[in-house]
């Protein structure tokens, strides 16, 4: 059976709490993410079978993590998604190599191709249909020390992330 997977950046407990300020700031612009599921996705893969899951893990196995920071400084709408999310305007090279790297394997492995290019961003509401012009948001700054491969389902209507296999930056305690 497939699941839906992707490789993301998840988001510490203090640094969740900062965006859930940021979403009482903005109001009700659409449906509000959970702070457990706030994350960075690196690269989406679609539907992956356990066997394709196997082979990725173990082409990954020793994946790399930068051990950075990364400032999330302006809000984004994005109409087509119907999201609006919290966004960096500059993206460290290591974090964009890591993105490209994951997003060409998995083209190159048959799972989902991105088309668009890789802009680091935390989801902040969804089901957003239009928006007024967003404010100068108060800079949020994201430690990056881990990438989880994480499985997303929905269970009683609603979406919820599982950590399936996690790396972790050798500078991390």
């Amino acid at each position: 059976m497939a699941q839906r997977l992707f490789f993301a950046i998840p988001v510490s407990v203090p640094k969740q709490m900062a965006l859930i300020k940021h979403q009482a700031h903005l109001g009700n612009l659409g449906h509000v993410v959970p702070a457990t599921n706030f994350h960075l996705t690196l690269a989406f893969l679609g539907n992956v079978t356990q066997s394709q899951q196997q082979a990725l893990i173990e082409r990954w196995r020793d994946l790399t993590v930068p051990n950075l920071h990364l400032t999330l400084n302006r809000y984004l709408h994005f109409p087509k998604a119907g999201v609006v999310c919290l966004a960096s305007d500059q993206v460290p090279i290591a974090l964009m190599r890591l993105a490209q790297s994951l997003r060409r394997d998995a083209a190159r492995h048959g799972l989902h191709s991105h088309k668009a290019a890789f802009r680091p961003h935390v989801t902040l509401y969804r089901g957003v249909d239009s928006v007024v012009e967003l404010p100068q948001p108060e800079p949020v700054t994201l430690e990056i020390n881990e990438v989880q491969l994480m499985a997303s389902q929905r269970e009683m209507g609603k979406l919820t992330y599982s950590p399936l296999v996690r790396w972790r930056s050798e500078t991390t305690n």
